[in-house]
């Protein structure tokens, strides 16, 4: 029997087919796990859009940029944030696009520390959005992702233009993902994030504040065992994200509480690698450094306060969004109605500002009342036996230290028929204080015409 022995070129061509049969079915396996990691990697760049309007808008809900938030009660607040961004994946071109919408509801209140004012606020979150993931392949990995959870915002202002800021938020992430209308995955993982930030705020002049900031953000998504609908087993790693961003934003005053401003803020992220466990693909990263820029104006009407603002994004993440913030003094509001109000007042004793007056009780109230009418203020409350009028809306005649919500009370008690001492008291040292000064100097002039038109009424 005759062996015919392959030549040599037969041995290359068929060596060379199995070797190109291999690295194509590696090449079509790591597009596949490029494409299934994109999904995770838009979820990660989602969660940090919901952290910025945390930061942003949440703080300033609590706290104005543009005027002291010195009234000490409970609001309610929320803010929402809609926007298209592009991301990229590698320094090859390949990237995700994003459409998101995010909601935040939450409450704030105010307190003095000592070192400055404390502002605090509980919130729950909630967000919505739609991806696409562009890689080598020409099939894009497309799908949807949520999230809802909850966390804590603070703000410490240190009354000598310095302040600092921190949020921390956990909850749950749903993504699910489609490849070629075929393959199909869907997963629920654990999110958490937090933030810190300090920046220094000043007066250049009587209508123009300018904000230098820096903050910084972590971002952690715990790892999922995820079945496609095929039966293949994924396992995705932990990923962290973290991002610096220096800033500055400057706020143009027109009126006590109106005002716009413009900002503009650099950020630099590094995030893990969205990885595969057991696969040697290469696979999407979110990092660089992204330029940003703001435009927003701000008012305030009653107990009702808005921000809206645009921002936009070029670098590596390049896209535009809008932020709205409402907030609402819902508990005061609520409170004048009932008249509960008044009972601060009464265990109020550090910021009580008296004096003697020589009038009747019943002079001493109606002179009261045209004061309070003269500033622009509004009664909410007033009892004429229990000797007090309750009032807010000070900000028209003392501008800069109070909110429309503020409110101070009077509280006149008789000495004797002709004689009567008040008291002025507010939750804002501030206005107490020029409040007092002001009541008292008006009354005393009041008191002054009073004495003259009796004597000329005697001397007649």
């Amino acid at each position: 029997m005759n062996i015919r022995l392959i030549s040599f070129k037969g041995y290359f061509l068929a060596l060379s087919f199995v070797f190109l049969l291999y690295f194509a079915g590696k090449i079509y396996a790591t597009g596949n796990d490029y494409a299934y990691a994109q999904g995770v990697a838009a979820s990660v760049a989602f969660l940090n859009r919901g952290a910025d309007i945390v930061a942003d808008k949440g703080v300033m809900a609590a706290v104005s940029s543009v005027a002291p938030n010195s009234s000490g009660s409970l609001s309610l607040f929320s803010a929402v944030y809609t926007g298209e961004s592009k991301c990229k994946t590698d320094s090859q071109g390949n990237r995700i696009d994003l459409g998101i919408t995010s909601l935040v509801v939450g409450l704030t209140k105010s307190f003095n520390i000592g070192l400055g004012e404390l502002t605090l606020g509980p919130f729950f979150e909630h967000g919505v959005s739609s991806y696409d993931g562009y890689s080598d392949l020409p099939i894009a990995g497309l799908g949807n992702s949520d999230y809802s959870g909850g966390g804590l915002l603070g703000h410490i202002d240190f009354n000598k233009n310095f302040y600092s800021e921190f949020s921390g938020r956990t909850g749950f992430n749903q993504t699910d993902f489609e490849f070629n209308k075929v393959t199909k995955y869907d997963y629920r993982a654990l999110y958490t994030t937090c933030h810190i930030g300090s920046g220094y705020a000043f007066k250049v002049s009587n209508i123009l504040k300018l904000d230098i900031y820096g903050k910084y953000f972590f971002t952690r998504k715990f790892s999922k065992n995820v079945h496609l609908n095929d039966g293949t087993f994924l396992r995705f790693s932990d990923i962290d994200s973290q991002r610096i961003r220096v800033g500055s934003r400057v706020s143009f005053i027109f009126s006590n509480h109106a005002a716009a401003y413009c900002g503009a803020a650099w950020e630099y992220a590094t995030i893990g690698t969205i990885g595969i466990k057991d696969s040697a693909d290469s696979f999407p990263t979110l990092k660089g450094g992204t330029g940003i820029g703001e435009l927003g104006v701000s008012d305030s009407f009653k107990d009702f306060y808005f921000d809206l603002s645009g921002q936009c994004y070029v670098g590596e993440h390049k896209g535009v969004s809008l932020m709205l913030r409402v907030s609402f003094d819902l508990f005061s509001r609520i409170k004048r109605f009932l008249g509960y109000s008044t009972e601060k007042f009464y265990s109020e004793k550090t910021k009580r500002f008296s004096k003697n007056f020589k009038m009747s009780k019943k002079d001493c109230f109606d002179k009261t009342l045209e004061i309070i009418k003269e500033l622009k203020a509004r009664v909410t409350h007033k009892n004429f036996d229990k000797g007090y009028i309750i009032a807010f809306d000070f900000a028209k005649s003392f501008k800069d230290c109070c909110l429309d919500s503020t409110e101070a009370g009077v509280f006149i008690t008789e000495t004797d028929s002709k004689n009567v001492t008040v008291e002025v008291c507010s939750d804002n040292s501030v206005l107490g204080e020029k409040f007092s000064v002001k009541f008292f100097e008006m009354l005393s002039e009041k008191d002054s015409g009073s004495s003259k038109e009796e004597d000329n009424k005697s001397n007649a």
